[in-house]
Formats: C-alpha cells, sequence, structure tokens
C-alpha cells in the first residue's frame, strides 16, 4: 500500500525533526497489532534470548516497569505482513530516498500506573560512531498515549544538535536504557498525544522523552526503524563511552548465552533479508562473530 505524507508534514518533519501523524493505520489493523505484541509480553516470548528485558530495572525477575521487546517481527514475523510495516516503508522512503531498509523494530509496554518514564534521549547515542547514519523511527500508538499514560515529548531542531553526552540511566551501567546528560533546552518541549493508530516520526538525532504511565490501563507502542546504508564517519573521530556499559546489563548476558547455544546462527538467517552489502552490515556480522568466540 503506497502511502504519502502531506507536503505540510514533511516539511515540518524536516523542520523540527519529528511530527506527529493522527491517524496512520485503521481500527482493525491496530487491534491485530496490539493482540499480537500483548500476547509476546503476556508469554514473556523471547526473555531467554535477551529480546525481552526491563529497560529501566536490573531486569532480575522483578516486577517489570518497562519492558521492551527487540524485533519482536522474528518472534512474530506476521508482523512483516502488516499493513502498518508496508505504510512505514512508504513513509521511510519519502523521507530517506529509495533505497531506505528496516534498521529494526521495538514494542514498548509501560504498566498502568507503574510503568516508568522513557529518559531523555538521542536513538543515534546506541548506535557505533565508527559510522555516520541516516535512520527514522515510526513510533505507532496501539493505546491511548497522552499526558497522563505516557505519549512521546520532543525538543523541536535537536536533530541539528550533535550527539549530546549520555549515561545508563542513573549512571547504573546495569541497566539497559540511557539518559542524555549533555546540556540542551528543555523549554520548548512539543507533547504529542495521540489515539490508538495514529503516530509520531523522529529523526534519530531529536530529542525525546515519554513520561511514566499513570494510568490504570497499560499503555503498547510499536516502532519500526528504518535507515540507508551506513557509511564511515568522516572528519575526526568520535566517540560514545557510555556503549562500554552495553554487555554488562542482564539482558545482554542472556542474549550471549543464548547466541552460544547457536543463536546467533538463527538470528543471522531470519534478519538475511536486512543486511545489505556495505561495508557497516560486514562490520555488524563478523563483531557479532568474534562476540561469539570470545564468549
Amino acid at each position: 500500500m503506497a502511502y504519502q505524507i502531506t507536503d505540510e508534514a514533511l516539511a515540518a518533519y524536516q523542520r523540527d525533526g519529528f511530527v506527529a501523524i493522527a491517524e496512520l493505520i485503521p481500527p482493525e489493523e491496530t487491534a491485530r497489532l496490539r493482540a499480537t505484541l500483548l500476547h509476546l509480553h503476556e508469554k514473556k516470548i523471547g526473555f531467554d534470548k535477551g529480546a525481552l528485558f526491563d529497560a529501566v530495572g536490573l531486569d532480575d525477575g522483578s516486577e517489570q516497569r518497562f519492558p521492551q521487546i527487540l524485533n519482536p517481527s522474528l518472534l512474530a514475523p506476521e508482523l512483516k505482513k502488516s499493513e502498518y510495516f508496508e505504510v512505514a516503508l512508504s513513509i521511510a522512503k519519502q523521507i530517506l530516498g529509495k533505497n531506505a531498509r528496516v534498521r529494526g523494530d521495538i514494542t514498548f509496554l509501560k504498566p498502568p500506573r507503574i510503568g516508568s518514564h522513557t529518559p531523555w534521549h538521542q536513538d543515534e547515542a546506541f548506535g557505533n560512531p565508527m559510522y555516520e547514519y541516516r535512520q527514522i523511527s515510526i513510533w505507532l500508538a496501539l493505546t491511548p498515549a497522552n499526558s497522563t499514560s505516557s505519549c512521546m515529548s520532543f525538543v523541536p531542531g535537536s536533530h541539528n544538535l550533535p550527539v549530546l553526552e549520555h549515561r545508563p540511566l542513573g549512571g547504573d551501567p546495569r541497566v539497559h536504557a540511557l539518559e542524555c546528560v549533555g546540556d540542551f533546552d528543555r523549554s520548548r518541549v512539543v507533547e504529542c498525544p495521540l489515539l490508538p493508530g495514529g503516530c509520531t516520526i523522529h529523526d534519530h538525532r531529536t530529542l525525546h522523552y515519554a513520561g511514566p504511565n499513570n494510568s490504570d490501563h497499560a499503555r503498547l507502542a510499536y516502532v519500526v526503524t528504518f535507515e540507508t546504508i551506513p557509511v564511515p564517519r568522516k572528519g575526526p573521530m568520535v566517540e560514545f563511552p557510555w556503549r562500554k556499559y552495553r554487555k554488562m546489563t542482564a539482558r545482554a548476558s542472556r542474549e550471549q548465552s543464548w547466541r552460544q547455544r547457536g543463536g546467533l546462527f538463527v538470528d543471522a538467517w531470519r534478519q538475511r533479508d536486512r543486511f545489505g552489502h556495505g561495508m557497516a552490515d560486514l562490520r555488524r556480522i563478523a563483531g557479532a562473530l568474534v562476540s561469539l568466540i570470545k564468549g
């Protein structure tokens, strides 16, 4: 299904680094996605391989305040065949060009009353600073997202900033989530409440945040990230020192154990259509193999 965002929405995205679309997919498609993703969360599918984890806690089996599932489409392949995937790819090609491809997907669940906030961050802070990226994320609301239940908030124009300093949430290297501790202007924050089926689109450098879920209902969102092939960074090399903590989380430990049991090759086969022939892709695969060998 070819989907065209309006010229006004595209201009807003280019100016601000984000844009909200009130209705991206119809109610019946929203209901199907919600049912599929809630099933994965409720059955804790993917926990043993590190795909399911608590982003803000120690992920030690205690009550989760912000469970996430990395690449749920590898656990529920029907997601790739959804109308949402098709519509999202159409948008990505409008913004990034015809070579846009899926980078990955993730689902976020915030339980009622205890769902944690999402700290301020830039998505590129999770990436490899050896490369320059062009990426967007399409954040789809599957339940109401507002000031009470946790909607997305953005700093307009922050996509023009470099990647600011980040650290693990609260300075605890065992926690997966990153928080931006660099200096930025929070006085112009824009909140984007959405009904189910609506979405926000943001650049990988746009600073964003979502508050806690203080409502009586779970808040569920589904995000697909798109990119063009990364290229080696030009100019002086930069470092993301916070990346050294990524292997200290319980999630990373479970993932490494699963990969050593053969999971790396399972995932490589499932994701074969996501990899091109660029050096960044080859380095990504090589890095995973080296990590597997080192244990």
